[in-house]
């Protein structure tokens, strides 16, 4: 559990606070369980949970995060309360709380029923029980009166299994005080780096080394597949009208008056805005056009196989372009959608259909083509030495740094290992701990790394992996703990952090159930998250 609050020391208030809103959107207005006809993602009991419950349930949840933070709501906010799996999660969870309220036979009276949906905040207007905001959550949820008790009955019987589950969860001071510390307090990091680059210089292969590297690695040195072409080009622009006669206009304008209007909205006049609609129609036209030219040259060469003869009927200019590779086009074709679908799909001497461009349509024959392959070493042998000494090296790094770490931890001196290896020592200040530390930048795991650090166990299980090389590091100090600071949110604290170890449990219970029910065959997924 601490080492959860660690993990998320700066961030995890945020996301509490979505977890417990979602909690309690899901509580009070779950999910209908509507038709079964769907394809089920999950079977428990014989209910089925279709994909239509799903998409709907993640709608709303959606909806919810966007009615409570509006323009504020991030991409990394959605992505950090990880909805869809929320959404999976809810629909099986209540299924399976419905499946063992049954089996431990918990019943709830129609007076808990009543008082419990009449005494929902949500539903109430000045303390009392609102029938028009009841009204109202059933349009907004899709759901009838008998769905919206049923439901509720589900949840009544779950708030009973959850006062069993959570009555034992307890919260010490010493894990709110744990808590706070991770909040607030400040650590101070010593450290030394090994480069890679230093150790680079040292390193010199051998031609049969070289060739080993390049057969394991040859994935990542394939040259890549070349596509010589020929092409048509059919531009919007080529075949938009220069002017439209004045009822072709007026009826344009009739038609989007609207669009043309003055600051203070009032409409401008069609002698005001006649240039700018000739453009529009010519832009309309001239797309309609060009394809319509571009379909007749396609369905024409299809039947005949002429398109150097239909070039010249039609006075077309035939473009053509060397051998390139998917990732650099010519830019003439760079606009095309999907290009390099287009051009793996066609063989030799065979044509594309019409492709779509912003300014235009094109018919693409592919002339020749260079299959990908594997190089040979004398023909890259200068990136292949460059791979080599620079995975050698970090690696050699990596090496360097777990030796120097395993000296520290058996009771050597940092300052001692480092003049003996000719190290500089460096510090990074204080800072809050999270995914970037000073002066080493944002290693992968930092955070997972930070957490175990004490002034007692003041080494990182492994060396951080920064760019360049590697870093070893040392806690060297922690700030001091403002305890005033701490007893006036203690009670703050102690809240969050009882709910959230509740809701721990209640996981922890769910997912016992779970695997226990997938075990007797009670339950059966059919698709997971991933798959929606």
């Amino acid at each position: 559990m601490l080492k959860f609050f660690r993990k998320h020391a700066r961030g995890w208030f945020m996301l509490a606070f979505m977890a417990i809103i979602i909690f309690v959107f899901v509580l009070y207005f779950g999910t209908d369980r509507g038709s079964q006809t769907a394809r089920a993602i999950a079977i428990i009991d014989g209910t089925a949970i279709t994909e239509g419950e799903y998409y709907n349930e993640y709608s709303k949840m959606m909806d919810m995060a966007k009615a409570q933070y509006g323009s504020e709501l991030t991409a990394e906010m959605i992505r950090l309360m990880n909805l869809k799996q929320t959404a999976y999660d809810s629909l099986l969870n209540r299924q399976i709380i419905i499946a063992k309220a049954a089996d431990l036979k918990i019943q709830v009276t129609d007076d808990e029923l009543l008082n419990a949906i009449t005494g929902m905040p949500a539903l109430q207007t000045d303390g009392a029980f609102d029938r028009q905001k009841y009204n109202q959550v059933l349009r907004y949820n899709k759901m009838t009166d008998e769905d919206f008790q049923n439901s509720q009955r589900i949840n009544l019987a779950a708030n009973k299994i959850e006062l069993i589950i959570r009555e034992g969860v307890k919260v010490a001071d010493a894990e709110i005080l744990d808590l706070y510390a991770m909040q607030t307090q400040e650590m101070n990091l010593e450290f030394v780096k090994i480069a890679a680059a230093d150790i680079a210089r040292g390193i010199s292969p051998s031609d049969d080394e070289l060739e080993k590297h390049l057969q394991a690695n040859r994935v990542n040195f394939m040259v890549p597949a070349q596509f010589k072409v020929k092409y048509f080009f059919f531009s919007n622009a080529a075949y938009a009208p220069a002017t439209f006669d004045e009822e072709q206009m007026l009826d344009y304008y009739n038609r989007t008056r609207s669009n043309y209007q003055t600051a203070e909205g009032k409409p401008l006049p069609l002698s005001a805005v006649r240039g700018k609609i000739i453009a529009q129609m010519g832009e309309a036209v001239g797309k309609q056009s060009a394809f319509a030219a571009a379909k007749k040259a396609h369905d024409t060469i299809y039947q005949d196989d002429n398109f150097d003869e239909y070039a010249a009927a039609n006075q077309l200019k035939i473009h053509t372009a060397d051998f390139f590779p998917l990732s650099a086009p010519p830019t003439p074709l760079a606009g095309i959608g999907d290009l390099n679908r287009h051009l793996l799909d066609l063989q030799k001497n065979e044509m594309s259909r019409v492709l779509t461009a912003n300014n235009g349509f094109f018919l693409i024959i592919v002339t020749d083509k260079k299959e990908s392959h594997a190089p040979l070493l004398k023909d890259v042998k200068n990136d292949i030495r460059k791979h080599f000494v620079e995975s050698r090296s970090i690696r050699l790094a990596e090496d360097e740094a777990t030796s120097i770490l395993e000296r520290l931890k058996s009771g050597e001196m940092l300052n001692k290992v480092a003049q003996e290896k000719g190290l500089k020592i460096s510090e990074t200040g204080f800072f809050p701990p999270g995914s970037e530390i000073p002066f080493l930048g944002s290693p992968p795991n930092a955070v997972e790394m930070l957490i175990p650090l004490s002034l007692n166990n003041p080494y990182a299980a492994e060396p951080l992996n920064i760019p360049g090389g590697y870093a070893v590091i040392k806690l060297k100090g922690l700030s001091r703990l403002d305890i005033k600071d701490f007893e006036e949110k203690k009670f703050l604290y102690q809240k969050i952090l009882t709910n959230i170890k509740r809701e721990e449990a209640m996981r922890s219970w769910l997912e016992g159930n779970k695997q226990a029910m997938m075990k007797e065959k009670r339950l059966k997924i059919n698709r997971n998250v991933e798959d929606l």
